[in-house]
């Protein structure tokens, strides 16, 4: 009978510590999705006919980029952030070399960042 309270605490506390794993989760999901859709939306632009639109559409990944950074989350969303960002980063590489006529690294550069996106989409979707 004494392991009743203690099992009663226990599961108490598993329960409290799920939600707040939920909570926490949906917090920084709530986030990403504005932000995925800008960074959707940017790799459409860098193959713009204008040279000035495809520097907008890489600043605004950058900005992107920074806001991401600094959201916070449970471990499994903190890897796929970070993955997620480092993602965005090359892409800005690439497509900066793109502007300047290399265009070699784009096509992976966009495939890696459009798969690092669906990863961290997908993990937020419910």
């Amino acid at each position: 009978m004494k392991r009743l309270p203690a099992l009663a605490t226990l599961a108490v506390g598993i329960l409290l510590l799920s939600g707040c794993s939920q909570a926490a989760t949906l917090a920084a999901c709530g986030q990403v999705a504005s932000e995925a859709v800008q960074v959707t939306g940017a790799i459409n632009e860098l193959s713009s006919p204008t040279p000035e639109a495809a520097q907008a559409a890489l600043d605004e990944v950058r900005a992107v980029s920074e806001k991401i950074r600094g959201i916070d989350g449970p471990d499994e969303f903190v890897t796929l952030r970070d993955s997620w960002t480092t993602s965005i980063d090359a892409f800005v590489t690439e497509g900066e070399k793109a502007l300047a006529g290399d265009v070699s690294g784009v096509d992976a550069a966009s495939t890696q960042l459009r798969t690092a996106t669906d990863d961290i989409v997908a993990y937020c979707t419910p």
